[in-house]
């Protein structure tokens, strides 16, 4: 009985490259949460190679505070490596993944272990996802609510479907009040700014691929752990209930920004899709207009559309890329609704896909 009086229920890991002040405001969140005296937990901080001061911010909280923090240096570049070595070093049964960047209300923890006790039959669980949008010029200190009604996002920036674009590329995730089963009709997955993992889920998948994700394809390290987990039947959900909020940095709401987010997204579904432990272990799962050429039309269509290539690229994204750019006219149609980019992000995606097959052949 002894050793479960000392065993860490909940580890907090925040992988940092270059964000000392934004690790300080969100350690100092922490800190003040509010209604978890009886929670055994521990703060583990991944130093992904910064070169900042983030060792001497992390260490003044480690001597200078009642928190239990522990630094980890990982020298290896890149989000999956910083990920990994943080649940290694965790001690909890649940894994809190928290981006480096966010602001959190002080009933979060208390929020997320309520979800967690509600629905003890989920092995992961993400959150409501807000943005705080840009101060305005010359604006004041911070919005104690996180938010700044002022702001007004770029006029092609829309919540709606069928071209949605800001719940992809923008920390936002935001499906509602109410409690969700991944997948559902709004999202297939959480996003990695925030979610909490059941350690057993590691013990039986492994950790995450570190091909994947920011200082390696760019993205979708989190995306492709959450479709593998699905896919060997462990549970998600949406918990609305604890919230969050993700600052939208200027350079975000650009379309430069827009379209490279996309190419690397491209690449890095070109990796999901094509290679590694869910596309081995389970390739009749495939999703979108791929899986119902290969699930649900004769093997005939699966076998010109999917496997005959090109330069290692399939018909079918070669014939992809090929209407989207004959559709390219129609973006002044576009305007008229105001999504103009919708079919220049989607060219994106399929570049960054075609792409990453060509370095995949080499």
């Amino acid at each position: 009985m002894a050793e479960l009086k000392t065993q860490v229920e909940l580890s907090v890991i925040i992988c940092t490259r270059n964000r000392a002040r934004q690790l300080a405001i969100l350690i100092q969140c922490l800190g003040s949460q509010k209604d978890i005296e009886n929670l055994n937990w521990e703060i583990v901080i991944v130093d992904n190679n910064s070169s900042d001061n983030t060792k001497e911010v992390a260490y003044a909280f480690c001597e200078g505070s009642n928190l239990k923090v522990n630094y980890i240096f990982e020298p290896k570049t890149g989000l999956s490596y910083a990920r990994n070595t943080g649940v290694l070093a965790s001690k909890g049964s649940l894994v809190l993944f928290i981006d480096d960047d966010v602001l959190i209300p002080k009933e979060f923890l208390n929020n997320t272990l309520f979800g967690i006790q509600e629905f003890p039959e989920f092995h992961i669980f993400g959150f409501r996802i807000l943005p705080e949008w840009p101060e305005p010029p010359k604006a004041g200190l911070r919005n104690p609510a996180f938010s700044n009604p002022a702001f007004k996002p770029p006029f092609w920036l829309t919540f709606k479907k069928p071209f949605q674009l800001i719940q992809s590329f923008l920390p936002v995730h935001d499906l509602g009040v109410e409690p969700l089963q991944y997948p559902n009709s709004k999202a297939r997955n959480p996003i990695g700014a925030c979610f909490i993992v059941k350690k057993e889920v590691f013990e039986k998948l492994g950790p995450f691929r570190e091909d994947l994700g920011a200082g390696q394809s760019g993205v979708c390290e989190d995306t492709e752990f959450f479709w593998y987990a699905l896919l060997n039947k462990f549970k998600i959900l949406y918990w609305p209930y604890a919230a969050l909020y993700h600052p939208v940095l200027p350079e975000r709401l650009t379309v430069s920004y827009l379209h490279k987010w996309y190419f690397n997204l491209g690449k890095s579904l070109y990796l999901v899709n094509n290679t590694g432990r869910a596309f081995n272990v389970h390739k009749k799962h495939m999703m979108g207009i791929e899986g119902f050429i290969a699930n649900k039309l004769p093997s005939i269509f699966g076998k010109i559309l999917l496997k005959t290539k090109i330069l290692n690229i399939s018909i079918y994204l070669w014939a992809k890329l090929l209407l989207l750019v004959l559709l390219l006219p129609f973006t002044i149609l576009l305007f008229l609704i105001k999504r103009p980019f919708y079919l220049t992000t989607m060219i994106a995606r399929v570049s960054g896909e075609i792409r990453q097959g060509m370095i995949c052949q080499v």
